[in-house]
């Protein structure tokens, strides 16, 4: 099954960054999620069945506590 997926970039409240990497690491559909230097505070990997089930982990990432924005962009593998 092809799977969708996309970098999620997100900006937290200060401080804020570490507790809201905890808390999208353990979403269902994030494969990573990593603290930043610099803005964005936050990067996720982010994946779904189709866009719909991507939209809704995206979703739920910016209705955490602290996240202040995201900007999504959804990526393709080349070969």
């Amino acid at each position: 099954m092809t799977k969708v997926w996309a970098y999620v970039f997100i900006d937290t409240v200060n401080p804020g960054p570490k507790r809201v990497v905890r808390e999208v690491r353990v979403l269902p559909g994030v494969i990573r999620a990593d603290a930043l230097l610099g803005t964005p505070d936050v990067i996720a990997i982010v994946e779904g069945t189709d866009l719909a089930e991507m939209d809704a982990v995206i979703d739920r990432i910016a209705e955490l506590e602290g996240v202040l924005d995201t900007d999504s962009k959804v990526a393709r593998w080349i070969d």
